[in-house]
């Protein structure tokens, strides 16, 4: 006896509804369009890690030693990342309404309140150090043309008379001699 196909019985999965009739038959439904949406979203992912991941492995921020003798290296990092890695290190705590985002690069050694100064360069700043903490405000970014934020003003000389009246030059020779009036 030879085979022969019966094309009456159809599928198993088709009674539960697994299976769609097609124009063409009885086909299984497509994956492609799940497998492509698949594929967009891990390009997507990846051109993002690539753009972004690139930088990421680039800036770096490493902080090392104690309060009077701290080690910072700092490679293409914004300055807020540089303050957030001191204030977990250190007991340094800074406050600011400036975005800190000017990027740092560069090697900085010595007790953390010179550090600090160092990393601060351009900025306006004030540090108060206790034998606690370190508080850093940093007030704002210099500008070349701005007003200076807390101008210092001198205080009024008052004119105070002299003891002894003026003498011109040749009272004053008179006067040594002994021949004052």
């Amino acid at each position: 006896m030879g085979y022969r196909p019966n094309d009456d019985r159809k599928p198993a999965g088709h009674a539960s509804g697994f299976l769609r009739d097609r124009a063409n038959g009885n086909a299984p439904p497509s994956r492609a369009p799940t497998l492509l949406r698949r594929l967009l979203a891990l390009a997507l992912t990846s051109g993002t890690l690539a753009a972004g991941g690139g930088n990421a492995a680039r800036s770096q921020v490493r902080v090392d030693g104690q309060l009077e003798a701290a080690h910072i290296e700092a490679l293409d990092v914004p300055l807020r990342e540089v303050f957030d890695a001191l204030q977990a290190k250190f007991n340094l705590r800074y406050r600011t309404n400036d975005m800190l985002d000017t990027r740092v690069t560069g090697t900085f050694n010595g007790p953390l309140r010179r550090v600090a100064a160092r990393i601060l360069a351009g900025y306006d700043f004030a540090i108060k150090i206790t034998p606690q903490r370190i508080d850093v405000l940093v007030l704002r970014q210099n500008q070349p043309d701005a007003k200076p934020l807390a101008a210092a003003t001198p205080a009024r000389v008052m004119p105070t008379r002299s003891p002894a009246p003026v003498m011109t030059a040749a009272e004053a020779n008179r006067y040594e001699r002994g021949q004052a009036r």
